[in-house]
This record gives structure tokens, sequence and C-alpha cells, in this order.
């Protein structure tokens, strides 16, 4: 890796205005055009949580720029709370310039409080150290007047006032000895470990290990080792990772091979061979992962087994077929949901039918109720259980785990399809139509009296005493089924003066929108459910969300798509693993559920 070779530029009198230092100061004139139209930059972080790319320069420049222009230079320390409302200005101005997410402000503000530190350090260095037993110095130079003339008069007379104090002169010199005992001194330049992590990422197509970055950051401009320590420090690494290849050393959390070559231990707040944007458990996380045989990986696979597991016990279930052509549901061939054709046949002129297995049986068809933690019964209809994964419902392949199903009877109307279509979201737009559905939701109707159906759940033993349910003679009715029933019914109406502020504009929407049947569409991604859906929000819905009442299970899936997000983009969606419950919850008889009433 080939460093800068740029020099200082001599500068016999710093307070000289004729004699030019080696970089002038940064104005970011494309951010403030950017600004003046009303746009802003688009900045891309690699899986680290570092800014990229020509624009994540620009915004590392920027955040200088701001600390030069707005953190007073006679700070001493940062992190004093007193400086929030100035922290919360400089992040304004960030987000007003550029395009980053929320969980970048603390990042941000640390590199502020940085860029104001070294700032403060070069007018030290260059208008003060050397000046400093003279009257001069208390006068702000021409160079600074016209470089920076954010920095008033009284601010140059405090920060020199401080930088000649004995309190100062005692730090001065603790830093100097710590700086004195250090080992290893970084040659990477002003770019740091950022730049060089995403370059060497670039030319290898992986990570590169932070024991290696940190010998590439050692090297001087030819690439050579200088620091004797760090040669020693090289031969150790090497001979670590030769151990590591051979099975006799292993690399456990932060002891790793440039902690063990370097003979320190981590520190808890940052990550040494790596940039100050990635954190401790953010690295060694990424670092497991990067491994063959790593948990997480093991920890997918052990899903996946058991996904196929419960999947070959769907399957291989013990069911006789029977035909009964009456009850067979019919097929509308010109309602796009009820029947599908091919795209071919429909300019043709001809549109069949689809073709369908005969051998199907009467069924009970559940959702999961994530509320009550089991399933809920929601329509009777017909299975077909030979249906293939690569069979189709309306020009959709059923994928893995599903069957085909017609819905007969609804009991739940309004409940939302564990597979939903464009054409239908809940069971009362399916009914009479094809449908994907689960197979470890669908149960075998042996009911013998099928007249008297009534609503039944199924509970889940984990569930316990947590249900609220009401004793209607023979029937268990859940308090959750009331509400979804009995929507249409009742004349549910916001309280919008006692109504928490900040749910105000949801509420008005639903108000407004929702209440003649309008939903809020959510996609959820394939990582959550196993395949991409939709999710809809009903009116009663946002009402049960807004007045704290217990939820639905379709809210409570946009929560977890809130929550997968937030791992996502806080870099941890490596550590957690979503399962859609449909896939591993159990099948249960009517004697079991009868067993469990």
């Amino acid at each position: 890796m080939e460093h800068s070779k740029k020099g200082r530029a001599r500068r016999r009198n710093p307070m000289d205005p004729t004699v030019e230092g080696k970089r002038r100061a940064t104005i970011m004139k494309r951010v403030h055009m950017a600004r003046k139209r009303g746009e802003r930059i688009q900045v891309t972080f690699d899986e680290k949580g570092q800014p990229k790319g020509k624009h994540g320069d620009e915004l590392m420049s920027w955040i200088g720029v701001l600390a030069r222009e707005h953190v007073p230079i006679w700070i001493q320390d940062w992190r004093s709370r007193d400086l929030d409302g100035l922290k919360e200005i400089i992040w304004k101005e960030t987000v007003t310039s550029f395009t980053v997410e929320e969980s970048f402000r603390n990042t941000c503000l640390k590199s502020c409080g940085e860029a104001a530190r070294n700032f403060r350090y070069d007018l030290y260095k260059t208008f003060v150290e050397e000046f400093i037993n003279e009257e001069s110095v208390w006068t702000r130079p021409k160079k600074v007047i016209d470089n920076y003339p954010n920095i008033e008069k009284e601010d140059w007379m405090k920060f020199v006032q401080y930088r000649t104090s004995s309190q100062f002169q005692q730090l001065s010199d603790r830093g100097s000895e710590i700086r004195t005992n250090n080992e290893y001194s970084s040659r990477g330049g002003r770019d740091g470990y950022r730049k060089l992590d995403q370059e060497m990422f670039k030319k290898n197509g992986k990570w590169e290990r932070r024991d290696g970055l940190w010998l590439e950051q050692q090297k001087g401009p030819d690439g050579e080792l200088k620091n004797p320590a760090c040669k020693n420090a090289s031969e150790l690494i090497v001979e670590y990772n030769t151990q590591e290849s051979q099975g006799t050393f292993e690399s456990v959390g932060t002891n790793d091979v440039l902690s063990q070559a370097l003979s320190r231990p981590e520190h808890k707040g940052r990550v040494r061979g790596q940039s100050k944007f990635v954190k401790p458990s953010q690295y060694f996380n990424l670092s497991r992962s990067s491994n063959k045989d790593n948990e997480v990986q093991s920890m997918r696979r052990e899903i996946e087994e058991l996904k196929a597991l419960v999947r070959g016990l769907c399957a291989n279930r013990d069911v006789e077929p029977s035909v009964d052509p009456k009850n067979m549901p019919t097929v509308d061939q010109h309602n796009s949901f009820k029947a599908s054709c091919s795209a071919q046949e429909k300019q043709a002129g001809v549109a069949k039918p689809p073709t369908m297995p005969v051998d199907s049986q009467e069924c009970k068809l559940y959702i999961f109720d994530e509320v009550q933690g089991g399933q809920l019964l929601v329509a009777f209809g017909r299975v077909w259980w030979e249906s293939l994964p690569t069979d189709t419902v309306h020009g959709i392949p059923l994928g893995e785990g599903n069957v085909r199903v017609s819905i007969n009877v609804p009991k739940l109307k309004k409940s939302a399809l564990p597979i939903p279509t464009y054409d239908a979201t809940t069971v009362e737009d399916a009914v009479n139509g094809f449908v994907a559905w689960p197979k470890s939701l669908v149960e075998l109707d042996m009911s013998m009296n099928k007249a008297s159906r009534g609503p039944s759940h199924v509970p889940d033993p984990a569930a316990g005493n947590k249900k609220r349910q009401k004793k209607a003679g023979n029937k268990t009715i859940d308090s959750r089924t009331e509400v979804q029933q009995g929507a249409q019914e009742q004349k549910l109406v916001f309280d919008f003066n006692n109504m928490n502020r900040a749910m105000r504009p949801l509420a008005y929407y639903a108000h407004s929108s929702m209440r003649q049947g309008n939903q809020i569409e959510v996609p959820i991604p394939y990582t959550i459910m196993g395949f991409d859906m939709p999710v809809f929000l009903s009116f009663e819905d946002i009402y049960e969300f807004i007045n704290l009442q217990e939820i639905s299970a379709n809210s409570i899936l946009v929560y977890m798509r809130y929550l997968e997000e937030l791992c996502r983009i806080n870099g941890q969606a490596e550590k957690f693993v979503f399962v859609s419950p449909s896939l591993i919850s159990p099948v249960r008889t009517d004697t079991e559920d009868a067993g469990r009433r």
C-alpha cells in the first residue's frame, strides 16, 4: 500500500501571513451549492458502518468544517453536557447537507469533537507554542483573521490564556510522556484506517483482518517497517497466523492474533487496527462471521433443519384422499382471483380453467395468533395435499411448505391471509377462491356436526393463563375475536383531546381515510417471514394501537419489521434471526384441542 509523500512546507515564522502552510482551509463549495439548490448528498456506508466513496469523504470533510466554524476554540472538554445545544446544531447542519441515518449521530458528533481538538492543536503548534513568551501571542495573527473569521478576539484571548496556563502544561507533559512510551506510532496519514480498510477490501474482495491492517498502517512510504518494535510484532503476527492455520492457536473474542502479538489486552472503547467508526462488539461479531463454521451460520443451519423437519412431518401425515365433486369449489373464469391462465392463452382468446389435483379434503384453516401465542381458526375449506412447490396460484408458485386451499366458510372474515395476493388480503376476499396456505396451519376437519361450527382457538401450552377469554355456552370466544368480528358494528371514535401528540397525525389519517375500509400496506421482507409479503393494517389495528389495547398479529409483524430494520442499520443483523411462527408452530388435532380446552 503506497502512502502519500506530501511534506510540510517550510514555515520559519508562522506569524507571517506571506508564508503558506501545507494545506489550506477546506470550504466545501460543492456542499454549499447543493444546499442552495435544496439538495442533500446521499452517503453510503459499508458493512462496518464506515462512510465510503467520494460522498463519504465529503461527509468527513464537512464535519471538519463544522467543527472549525461552530465549536469555540476555548472549549476544554467536548463531553460536557453544556454543549448539548451546540451538538444539536451540528447534527442538524449535517443532516441538512447529507442523507444519513439517525444511527450515525453519535459517530458524527464524536468525529466533530476529534476534528475540533485537532484544529485547536494545529492553532497552538502554529501560532502559540513558539511565541508563548511574547506579547504578540495575545493578538490574533492576520492569517487567523483572514482564514478563520469566526474566531473572535475574545475567543482568541480565552484560547491563549488556557494554553499558557499551568493546568494545560501539566496535561501536555503527561500526554508527551504517554506518547514517548508508545512503541507503535501510526504512519497512515490523515485518511486513517477507514480509507485503508476500504481500499484493501476493494483490492482483495474481502475485509482484511485487523492484524493485517495494523501492519499496513505501520509501514512507511517505501512499504517497509522502520520501527524495530513493529518488526518484532510483524514476526509474531506471522507466527500466530501460522499456528492458527495449523489449529494450535485459536482467536477467541478480543484475544486474537494482534492482541497476542502486541502483548496488550484490548481496550473496551476501541478496536486497534480499525477505524474510529468500528465498535468492539461490532468488529468481533464481523470477525466471527468470516469463519467457515461460525455461530450464526450454525444457527441458521439448525433453523433450516428444523423447518425441513416440520415440513416433512406435515407432508408425511397419514391422509386418505376423498373425492367429492359436489364440494369442489366453483371457478369463475372471468375473475382474476378465482382462476388463472397464461398470458399466451389470454392473447389467443382461450381461457382454460387451471388444472387441479382431484384429491382434496375438508379442512380447518388457521393463522398464527402472535398475541396469545397459538393458532386461531379463521375459516373452513378444502385442501389439496398433493400440491407441489412449483404449482401456481394466480401465477405465483406455492413455494416450499405451502399447499393450495379453497375457502368455503369464513369464520373471521377480516383476518389477514397468511400468504396474501394482490386480489385478496383477507379471508373474506378469498371465499370460493384458491389461495396458498402454510401446511403447518392446515388441519383436517373431522367434525361430525359441521353445521354447528363456531369460533375456535387452538391455544399454545406456553400461553398458560395469559389468555383472556369469555365463556358463552359451549363456545370459547376470544376477546380479540370479538373486536375483529364486531368492528363494523362498533362506532370507534378517537379521543383527540386526551391523545398523545405523537399519535395525532396517525389518528387523523386513520379517521379521515381508513374508516371506509382503506388499509395501510407494509411490505414484510424475506428475512422475517421466509418470503416477501405485504401486511395490511386496518382502521381497527390503528385504533387498538393508539388506545393501548391488545394489538393484532399484523401490528406485531410490522413491529418485527421495524426491529429487523433497526438491527440491520446498527450492524447487528448477524446476531438475530427472525423466523415465521407459522413455519414452526405444531399442528394439533381435534382431540388435542378438546383436551386443552
